[in-house]
């Protein structure tokens, strides 16, 4: 989906995603590879609901290299005029040019795949070759009656922030 625009990120520059990016995206890419300059925020692509993080118009992001390989603590830090808004960390793997976040999480409701569903979200982060932030988000909505006729639904898409600075 947006392999033609990825830094190579491995064990020796992954501190290249510190830094600090816009809070708005600039580009929205759909898993047909669909680009639209619709793109939202940041606190909704990691599905952050928080009022603190309303109206920011930045994202700080600091790395920290864990004991197992290819593991890292990441630290996201919410500003709005400079002033930290929401912080928060997640583990993350490094791996195909990606941090994997430990962001995942699963809602089941009803008896999933019979009268009801569950719903699935993870999310991953890299960089654009202009060193650019891009947050790739998966949805899995598995719905009820999928022994019938197939229900429920897959989003896979992504976005992209603009860089400010190194931190």
């Amino acid at each position: 989906m947006i392999k033609n625009d990825l830094s190579v990120i491995k064990k020796e520059n992954a501190f290249n995603i510190d830094g600090r990016y816009e809070f708005k995206g600039y580009e929205h890419i759909d898993a047909a590879n669909k680009k639209s300059e619709e793109a939202g925020d940041i606190a909704r692509m990691f599905d952050i609901k928080n009022i603190n993080v309303e109206n920011c118009d930045q994202l700080v992001i600091k790395s920290v290299p864990m004991e197992k390989k290819n593991t890292y603590e990441l630290q996201f830090t919410f500003l709005k005029e400079s002033k930290t808004k929401y912080s928060f960390k997640y583990s993350a793997v490094l791996k195909n040019d990606f941090f994997i976040l430990d962001n995942y999480t699963s809602f089941c409701h009803g008896i999933p795949y019979l009268f009801g569903g569950c719903r699935s979200f993870q999310s991953r982060i890299g960089l654009t070759r202009d060193h650019h932030l891009v947050i790739q988000d998966y949805y899995d909505n598995s719905g009820a009656a999928l022994f019938v006729m197939g229900a429920g639904y897959t989003i896979n898409y992504a976005e992209k922030y603009k860089r400010i600075s190194n931190e």
